[in-house]
């Protein structure tokens, strides 16, 4: 009897020491790891959020970038972190919901390991050439390529990565062949962009957007379905090919085993972050639109983003490079 006591009472004081441990938080720094280089819309809107946070939360909020592995490193040094609610993932339609389906990772499972704080924003891709090019229309671009199959060349992250998804939905509804270079980030392939290497890319607004205002880049079209209110002088891509339609969602995640009192505290202060007008005018700025999408609402919406896109990398047959 005394045993079994002593051990009602050690769990007791567990739950106890776990729930002092919730209630405390936080009470030092957080970190926001991102999965990619500096400099996209995933990076920068973690820093637009990270300085909400900081209001919020009271606590020095820093952002971390851990590209390469197309996303997996990042992702997997927050499954392994501790399920304390330090450590933050900011990620997007590739690393919890493509990138998995296409190569199902080691260690981690999206649906399972992280849970959902806040889909805060969605942007549409843009897809650009160098000012210098012949090509000034999406139509010229697809009877360039048409014209000689394979010949014309593209950038991206990585298989699975926006970037790529946003060519493979083009190739498939136009009937361009295209070759596909796979760079450590979008960042790499906008210089090479630049220098000539790639002929087309689709990049994030964050990435291409002073490039294209800067008269180095021209854009030819937009991922949305209508075009944006940052944007309206860029036509969409369905303008052209009729039926197509790709936007990237970003998600702000925790792992999934974290306290419940921390993850409704984050959620909490997510909401009010993205519900803001500050927070609308800065992504208006960087064409990104806020979603405000939170809690139980945007944890369905992830898992049914996961399982959509299983579904559509399977009937594709898109395989790793």
């Amino acid at each position: 009897m005394r045993c079994r006591l002593s051990n009602v009472i050690a769990l007791v004081l567990l739950a106890t020491g776990v729930s002092s441990a919730a209630s405390a938080w936080p009470d030092r720094s957080i970190k926001i790891i991102v999965p990619f280089v500096a400099g996209g819309s995933s990076d920068t809107l973690a820093r637009i959020l990270a300085e909400g946070l900081r209001e919020k939360l009271g606590q020095t909020v820093l952002v971390e970038n851990r590209a390469g592995g197309n996303s997996v490193i990042g992702m997997s040094a927050v499954a392994g972190a501790p399920a304390d609610g330090y450590t933050f993932l900011a990620g997007h339609i590739g690393t919890h919901a493509i990138t998995p389906a296409i190569t199902p990772p080691v260690g981690y499972d999206p649906a399972k390991t992280f849970v959902t704080i806040a889909v805060p924003a969605t942007s549409a891709s843009v897809l650009v050439v160098r000012a210098d090019t012949k090509i000034d229309s999406l139509k010229e671009l697809i009877d360039a390529a048409k014209s000689k199959p394979f010949a014309l060349n593209y950038g991206s992250p990585g298989v699975g990565s926006p970037s790529h998804m946003a060519v493979v939905q083009l190739a498939a509804l136009s009937g361009i062949e295209v070759t596909h270079i796979a760079y450590r980030g979008n960042a790499a392939a906008v210089t090479d962009l630049l220098n000539g290497t790639l002929d087309f890319m689709f990049g994030s607004p964050a990435e291409v957007l002073e490039l294209v205002r800067s008269g180095k880049f021209k854009a030819l079209a937009t991922t949305g379905e209508s075009r944006s209110r940052a944007t309206p002088d860029i036509p969409v891509v369905a303008e052209t090919v009729k039926g197509y339609e790709f936007r990237t969602w970003h998600v702000m995640s925790l792992r999934a085993d974290t306290p419940p009192e921390i993850i409704e505290q984050v959620r909490k202060a997510a909401t009010g972050i993205v519900a803001s007008d500050a927070f609308h005018k800065k992504l208006n700025e960087l064409g990104l639109d806020a979603v405000c999408a939170n809690g139980a609402e945007a944890e369905n919406f992830v898992q049914a983003e996961i399982v959509r896109w299983s579904a559509f990398v399977k009937a594709s047959g898109i395989k790793a490079e």
